[in-house]
């Protein structure tokens, strides 16, 4: 979207941030106003034109933009409009139009990439989704509480110089000491000793979980 398609700008530039989040101005105003005067809303040669006569918007998303530029802005609005006409005639089944994607300076196949981006993608695409049988989901759920730097010979958390110099205890047997301290337990001084780790999450603050607080000492 920024340097392969040039249609992502930064927030007000001129302060000199580094910013995160790039934005694509909207073509929305624009096809508003074709729409709401009886124009078709949809057509290159109407959106062209009108992105071209509309100062007012245009000077806006530059203000935001481009630093008050209103060149780059006219740029974006211009190849967004490219594509919305260019993919209707494929929607419509009617012939790809190439002097459309030319007029932006963009080819054909270009176009129909950046619509590809921007266009919601399938739900495995917009989600990792594991590869893993349903009898190995108590599995990956327990495996959650490591650490991703946890291997043999690694930096992981777990270990004798460690967070709690051990492995955590996984979140189902931390669910299941937390629930049974708070059905029998009322207040914090009822344990004499506490071992492990407890899921702070998890408790509700009833009862004395295992692990709340550290060994009590002999003297």
């Amino acid at each position: 979207m920024i340097f392969d398609f040039g249609v992502a700008l930064p927030l007000h530039p001129e302060y000199r941030t580094m910013p995160m989040v790039w934005y694509i101005p909207p073509l929305s105003p624009v096809v508003d106003v074709l729409t709401g005067t009886g124009h078709d809303g949809e057509d290159a040669g109407n959106l062209f034109g009108a992105i071209d006569a509309l100062r007012i918007p245009i000077g806006y998303l530059a203000e935001l933009f481009t630093a008050g530029d209103a060149e780059p802005v006219r740029a974006v609005l211009r190849r967004l409009a490219a594509m919305r006409s260019y993919m209707r005639r494929i929607n419509l089944g009617q012939d790809r139009d190439e002097t459309i994607a030319t007029a932006v300076g963009m080819t054909g196949r270009q176009v129909e990439d950046m619509h590809r981006l921007l266009a919601l993608a399938p739900y495995d695409e917009r989600y990792v989704i594991p590869k893993a049988h349903a009898e190995q989901g108590a599995h990956l759920e327990e495996s959650a509480t490591g650490c991703s730097l946890d291997y043999e010979g690694g930096p992981g958390m777990a270990g004798p110089f460690g967070e709690a110099s051990g492995r955590p205890a996984p979140v189902a047997v931390e669910n299941f000491h937390a629930l049974r301290e708070r059905q029998t337990g009322e207040d914090l001084d009822d344990a004499d000793e506490l071992r492990g780790r407890v899921n702070l999450l998890n408790w509700d603050g009833k009862g004395t979980p295992d692990g709340l607080f550290p060994r009590r000492r002999k003297r």
